[in-house]
């Protein structure tokens, strides 16, 4: 099966860049998945043990991060083991009756998942702003243009938004079948990192997490904003490659890196093997004025 799709992302200032994705897939251990802007470029290529990865980048800008949300339906769908359904509520937006869900956490509710009450197609994942927080990069994603293919509703167009603002778009332009396979496609890329995957995957868990101290001459600057640092974590669990994604002050900046340097974790696992893997760190810097 192959996919192509156009993708369009706003930066803070609203200025538009535009990029492809694609995405080759034989099975669940044959794929190939390339993202490419005019500055950026990300390969993954799927083998049985996981995915070997070419960036044109040491670490994954926040965007890249935001597409993977967009574009893997699976994870706006997943539930976690510490997770909870909620209630199940009926309303109706734009003429589509629908049936929301809360995934709620012991003490607040991560996401709104909603769906289609006709055909059961999920049309909108919205991400709820927390007490005493900045806003969530996105805060809500729309599927649209749903399309059949191979007998499951498919969505031909995907919308972020952040505070009613559109920050991304992916519109897919193609879904067809593999009429004639190219092997080359899935060769392992020159100079590309593997990382470890697998279909039961543990997710990684923040067992020391040491919270940051706002600075006190921030404080009274009044100087607020959300930190987001690209991390590995490592298979013992300690944090590497740790990089500033979203800037703030400096003051605040260096406050979030030293924090999270300390953070230790669990790690993911694959069965009872510890692996490594990408994440995204946010810190919340926020004064009641």
């Amino acid at each position: 099966m192959l996919m192509r799709a156009e993708i369009q992302v706003y930066d803070a200032h609203g200025a538009l860049a535009h990029g492809d994705y694609t995405f080759d897939w034989v099975s669940p251990i044959q794929w190939r998945e390339q993202i490419r802007f005019t500055d950026y470029e990300r390969l993954r290529v799927r083998d049985a043990k996981g995915y070997w990865q070419k960036s044109g980048l040491r670490y994954q800008p926040e965007i890249i991060f935001q597409l993977d949300t967009i574009l893997h339906l699976k994870k706006a769908l997943l539930v976690g083991s510490k997770q909870t359904l909620g209630q199940v509520r009926n309303g109706e937006k734009a003429g589509v009756r629908q049936k929301c869900t809360e995934v709620k956490w012991t003490a607040a509710t991560e996401r709104i998942m909603c769906f289609d009450e006709v055909n059961g197609a999920l049309v909108s994942v919205e991400y709820p702003r927390r007490e005493h927080q900045n806003p969530p990069d996105i805060s809500r994603i729309e599927y649209g243009a749903f399309n059949t293919v191979g007998g499951k509703l498919v969505p031909y167009e995907i919308r972020a938004l952040k505070d009613r603002k559109v920050i991304a778009v992916v519109k897919v332009l193609e879904i067809a079948k593999i009429t004639e396979e190219n092997p080359a496609l899935f060769n392992v890329p020159a100079n590309a990192e593997f990382w470890a995957q697998c279909d039961d995957m543990q997710e990684p868990e923040v067992v020391d997490r040491v919270p940051a101290q706002y600075p006190a001459g921030a404080r009274t600057s009044h100087e607020q904003g959300r930190v987001t640092v690209y991390a590995v974590i490592e298979a013992d669990g300690s944090l590497s490659h740790i990089t500033i994604i979203r800037r703030a002050t400096p003051n605040l900046e260096a406050a979030a890196v030293e924090a999270i340097r300390h953070w230790h974790y669990k790690p993911a696992a694959c069965g009872q093997t510890p692996i490594r893997v990408e994440t995204s760190i946010a810190t919340d810097f926020w004064l009641n004025l």
